[in-house]
């Protein structure tokens, strides 16, 4: 299908142009040689007339049937639109983004926008590959029972890493749970954690189970909150209010200690909870 009527309309015009000019250079070479005699000089101007009206005719029509096709195509991409439109707002991360867009690449409609999906598919291919490569790897490193502080630290970026592909195509704070990460400094704290984790769950966030991190060098004075986000203070601050409830005499910053930049590649409403080290 021609899919750029305006330019090949412009092409078209340019050709017939030309073959009129050319065909009058030629008649008046042809009458100053004498090669053409003057009584058949008309009958040939006026076929010459007749060729190019003809194709002129058919080309005209050939592109009018082709803006109408367009015109369907237009129609149909936008009655496709209207029908995913929320389906590709719904989705929560990067395995059901590649999962829609290998469905949405199959049933688009013939045109750019299936073009467009497929290419999507393409790119979201090697992006998918990555996750699963992640997912690896952490995987691996969970199933060390001593890690080292750089495997900690390797532990903590792959996280980040996979909780950022994980989150939702089309994402504002307000369509995602917070998740909490609870870091502890030794296995007495625990217990306490645990409890930490149970309270914030019945208040409707995500939370990881309670990380015991010894090795780390950068554990605070007192039980510390910190988040990424400006917008995300208010929740910070209620998170602070939940563990005061629970534990009325933990030594905790009530103040929110924000992390340094816009989100370090985590996903939106990440926060995490560190422990002191006494």
């Amino acid at each position: 299908m021609l899919t750029n009527t305006g330019t090949i309309s412009f092409i078209l015009y340019g050709i017939f142009i030309l073959i009129a000019i050319l065909g009058l250079f030629f008649a008046i070479y042809a009458i100053k040689k004498g090669d053409i005699p003057l009584d058949k000089l008309d009958k040939m101007i006026d076929l010459s007339k007749y060729t190019i009206v003809s194709v002129a005719i058919a080309t005209v029509t050939l592109i009018i049937s082709n803006l109408f096709r367009e015109r369907e195509q237009d129609v149909k991409e936008l009655e496709y639109f209207d029908k995913y439109v929320q389906d590709v707002k719904k989705v929560d991360g990067i395995q059901e983004r590649f999962q829609l867009s290998k469905y949405l690449s199959i049933v688009a409609p013939s045109g750019d926008l299936k073009k467009s999906w497929k290419d999507y598919h393409d790119t979201l291919k090697i992006e998918y590959q990555e996750y699963i490569k992640l997912k690896k790897e952490k995987e691996k490193l969970d199933t060390i029972k001593n890690p080292t502080e750089k495997q900690i630290n390797e532990k903590e970026k792959i996280t980040n890493q996979i909780d950022l592909k994980e989150s939702p195509l089309v994402s504002s704070y307000n369509n995602l749970k917070p998740r909490v990460y609870i870091q502890i400094s030794d296995g007495k704290q625990m217990e306490i954690a645990k409890d930490i984790q149970s309270a914030l769950l019945s208040e409707n966030f995500l939370v990881a189970t309670p990380n015991i991190s010894a090795n780390r060098l950068d554990f605070p004075s007192k039980i510390e909150v910190r988040y990424y986000r400006e917008e995300e203070l208010t929740d910070a601050l209620r998170l602070i209010s939940i563990i005061k409830s629970q534990y009325s005499k933990l030594p905790i910053n009530e103040v929110p200690q924000k992390v340094p930049g816009n989100g370090r590649g985590t996903r939106p409403g990440h926060f995490e909870i560190w422990f002191s080290k006494s």
